[in-house]
């Protein structure tokens, strides 16, 4: 098989992956509906990354980053641990200084970081790095693709002009998907 066509061959399974996440929906129970939601949110990131291109490739490894509190326990360990990314593998770093977001090729940005969006989106200003966040209105804000919560699924929207600005391509696929597309 040649790289080309094993090329369009996985994003329609990564494609598949995303349109059978969003169908189905969580318990409503508090503590099981946040642990289902994490977990169908560590998929989302991986889709996400799937689905994005970056201006340059690092040499061996894809940095993805959760700033802030780690909603995602080790769901997100346990799914990446066997996937790469382009051909390279995921590295997983917990950071709580904004000084390491430099490092990162996605940038997970927890709720408790929230407060100090301002400051991490003028940090990562036009740096190829791919913003996420599961926090209202923070597409708007700067944010590339934000996950909501939609009667018991995960959606998203994306900031086009933001991606655009870090350099960043976002698969027409996956713009497809997004509930609202800010451009």
């Amino acid at each position: 098989m040649t790289a080309l066509s094993s090329l369009f061959r996985i994003p329609h399974v990564m494609l598949w992956l995303i349109l059978y996440a969003m169908s189905i929906g969580f318990p409503a129970d508090a503590q099981a509906d946040e642990t289902g939601e994490y977990t169908l949110k560590a998929a989302f990131l991986y889709n996400f990354a799937i689905f994005t291109s970056w201006p340059i490739a690092p040499a061996d490894n894809f940095n993805l980053c959760i700033y802030g509190k780690d909603p995602f326990n080790q769901d997100l360990d346990s799914l990446m641990r066997k996937k790469s990314i382009n051909e390279r593998k995921i590295i997983i770093h917990r950071i709580n200084s904004p000084d390491q977001l430099n490092q990162c090729q996605l940038v997970f940005i927890s709720r408790t970081e929230i407060g100090n969006l301002a400051s991490i989106i003028v940090l990562l200003k036009d740096k190829p790095v791919l913003t996420i966040a599961d926090s209202p209105g923070v597409s708007e804000q700067g944010v590339v693709l934000n996950m909501n919560v939609k009667d018991e699924k995960v959606t998203f929207e994306a900031n086009l002009t933001m991606a655009r600005k870090a350099g960043l391509n976002l698969s027409s696929q996956l713009l497809r998907l997004a509930t609202e597309v800010h451009q």
